[in-house]
């Protein structure tokens, strides 16, 4: 497994004897005294590991957080109390580094400790985390930890491979059907609050237990809920970021009614920043300046570390995990991270602080992957920041800690060094991946660019590589356009998204989110338009040819149809709604074997797709086979309990099989359920007229 660079190991080494060595001062007793004293605390510190219960370990991920937001960092936009309680227990690292400024890639670098380039999670998807991998999770689990997990967010559902280690991975990310077919799914940090305390509640209170949350929140589109709304109309993130701070206040409440916040260490950290309109950038992805990489990173740990603790230096959220791990007995690294136990050490003592010596790398493959300009690759070291280009940018975070100021033009001698650094530094990655192997199906890619972050095609690649920074204005506009998608707004979307595509005519970004949302507005021509203006120009995708197949469906040409989602198969054979759909075509040709075969394939994919679950039992109740259609209409309800066209179907095949009373109450479920707008008014009678009837004396 690769590890820390040997110039880092080296440097956080010789930091560790340097801060254990500030505490004894000019003042220090004789040598004798040491001794004594050190081998005292030794053998104490062994009688506490044989007899003190070991600590849990809680880790808190907030997604899109800037460390300029909490108010223990200086903000006066938003307040976060229970955030700063927690820095106040424990310990603040104010200049935290994420390395990369995109969901999944940055939360497998704090569970491994390795940078991106080395547990090969470059984007958020196509790829899963490859097992040999050691996350934070595995680590513990085999020391008697019970591990859990509970995402908010489908960017980190466990077919990424982050669920490692984990023995619950909660990654149930919608809430009800709509939002399934939606696609785009998410849940708040309530509802991750939530399904953490009943797991708490049914674990096994003797083992120590390591609990990852993560809280998705301030992730665009904002939508704070009230009272957050009303406290920040003009700033929807600062709303989002003081409802994360209420959820984290309960949480740690929750912990202590619990009795157990005292034996807990709680660690908090962001997964990247947002850029808010620094450097010209709205959310992330695209840029790595310290807008969208300064994270919070917060660890207070009873009785293991004091209060009110402030580290300033330079630290990378990949030493978390080998922190952690050190005070929680259980070695000093993980992966490319260093424990950073020397550093809070030093924070308890007058003095200056030393430095760790670290290097901080970052780097963004997005602008290459999805929009076909250059990617950014990055260091930090010491006062100094380099992000590499076609047109290289170097930056004094000393005394320009926004970066306003690029000095590279007059520091050529700084640049040329830091380069070198960068090139030592990424030599010892392991080479790329070669491959292409994709863990995405439609739903997945669908859901990934309704959270404005994938394309389904391969960018372009022009002769001449363009610097991201020269391309800001087209951005912004981008930007907006996804912002608007986020929304809803689809028709504004459609509008900015076809402003773009005037100049842009090659990135199959756009023609993705246009297609989409005139999809949404059933705009079925216009929708059908920028498809075939994309197959014209060699863009092709398997969600285009699904799309292309609805359209199709839906004017009765059902061969047709039939090819385009053939042809998506052609593209990702693990494409769930394709297959769904070639099930719905069979089974209405009256081709009941095959479309059983196409639901089966889909549900071996993704065994939540409620969708196929219908279409099954649909299937096999017209073939004649009513035990196994019964039994795929109650896993459709145990996949969405609140589904109301499930409870039709199950009450229909009940009285079918000859079981009026339960029918009757399936029916009854239904009616309660079924939205009373009109939208499924021939159903609602056909259950009232059921109902009547199994009512009836004779039954």
């Amino acid at each position: 497994m690769k590890r820390m660079p040997r110039e880092n190991r080296r440097s956080a080494c010789a930091t560790k004897g340097r801060l254990r060595s500030v505490s004894l001062g000019s003042t220090s007793p004789s040598l004798p005294t040491v001794l004594m004293a050190a081998m005292s605390m030794m053998l104490a510190s062994v009688a506490t590991a044989t007899t003190a219960k070991p600590h849990n370990l809680l880790l808190i991920t907030i997604d899109t957080l800037r460390a300029d937001y909490l108010s223990c960092n200086g903000s006066t936009v938003v307040r976060t109390p229970h955030l700063d309680r927690l820095a106040a227990g424990g310990v603040n690292f104010t200049r935290a580094r994420a390395p990369v400024p995109l969901t999944l890639p940055s939360h497998a670098s704090i569970l491994t400790g390795n940078y991106p380039p080395t547990h090969t999670l470059r984007d958020n998807g196509p790829a899963a985390l490859p097992p040999e991998q050691e996350t934070l999770a595995e680590r513990l689990r085999p020391r008697g930890y019970q591990t859990a997990a509970f995402v908010a967010s489908f960017v980190l559902d466990r077919r990424f491979g982050l669920a490692q280690g984990f023995d619950v991975y909660d990654d149930k990310t919608w809430s009800d059907i709509s939002m399934l077919e939606r696609l785009d799914a998410e849940r708040s940090g309530d509802e991750v609050l939530t399904s953490f305390q009943r797991w708490l509640e049914s674990s096994t209170p003797t083992d120590p237990f390591f609990a990852w949350i993560h809280l998705f929140d301030p992730h665009a589109p904002y939508a704070p809920p009230e009272p957050f709304l009303r406290l920040h109309p003009e700033n929807p993130y600062a709303g989002e970021v003081a409802y994360v701070d209420h959820v984290v206040g309960r949480l740690v409440d929750d912990l202590k009614v619990r009795d157990v916040l005292n034996r807990t260490i709680v660690a908090v950290v962001g997964d990247h920043g947002e850029g808010l309109g620094d450097h010209g950038e709205r959310t992330h992805g695209l840029l790595i300046h310290n807008s969208t990489l300064h994270v919070p990173m917060i660890l207070y740990a009873p009785g293991l570390i004091g209060s009110n603790l402030s580290v300033p230096d330079l630290v990378r959220t990949i030493d978390l995990g080998a922190t952690l791990l050190d005070y929680l007995g259980v070695g000093q690294d993980l992966g490319e991270g260093v424990s950073l136990r020397g550093l809070i050490d030093s924070a308890k003592v007058s003095g200056p602080q030393a430095s760790t010596e670290l290097t901080a790398y970052s780097e963004s493959l997005y602008p290459r992957l999805h929009l076909g300009w250059s990617e950014q690759r990055g260091l930090e070291v010491e006062r100094y920041r380099l992000v590499l280009t076609p047109q290289p940018a170097v930056f004094d975070i000393g005394t320009d800690p926004d970066e306003q100021t690029d000095i590279a033009p007059t520091r050529r001698d700084l640049v040329r060094a830091l380069r070198r650094r960068l090139d030592t530094l990424t030599a010892g990655f392991p080479a790329a991946s070669s491959s292409d192997d994709s863990v995405l199906d439609a739903q997945a890619v669908a859901r990934l660019r309704a959270l404005g972050y994938l394309s389904g095609s391969p960018a372009p690649r022009y002769e001449t590589p363009v610097d991201p920074k020269s391309k800001l204005e087209v951005w912004d506009d981008i930007e907006l356009a996804m912002s608007l998608f986020g929304h809803h707004d689809y028709a504004a979307a459609a509008s900015r998204f076809e402003k773009v595509i005037e100049s842009e005519t090659d990135m199959p970004l756009l023609y993705e989110y246009l297609g989409s949302s005139y999809m949404r507005l059933e705009r079925w021509d216009e929708a059908e338009a920028v498809y075939r203006r994309a197959l014209t120009r060699g863009i092709e995708s398997s969600a285009m040819h699904v799309a292309m197949g609805r359209i199709l469906e839906r004017r009765g040409q059902r061969t047709q149809a039939q090819r385009e989602f053939e042809a998506a198969l052609e593209i990702d054979a693990q494409h769930v709604d394709a297959l769904s759909r070639l099930g719905d075509l069979h089974r209405a040709s009256r081709r009941f074997s095959t479309a059983i075969e196409q639901y089966r394939r889909a549900l071996e994919i993704n065994r939540d797709y409620v969708y196929a679950w219908n279409g099954l039992g649909i299937a096999l109740a017209t073939a004649g086979r009513p035990e196994e259609a019964l039994t795929a209409f109650r896993q459709a309800l145990d996949v969405q309990p609140d589904a109301p066209l499930a409870h039709l179907n199950l009450a229909l095949q009940l009285e079918r099989m000859g079981a009026p009373l339960e029918a009757a109450v399936e029916f009854e479920s239904f009616l309660r359920l079924a939205p009373d707008d009109g939208s499924l008014s021939a159903e609602r009678l056909r259950a009232e007229e059921a109902i009547r009837r199994l009512n009836a004396p004779s039954h």
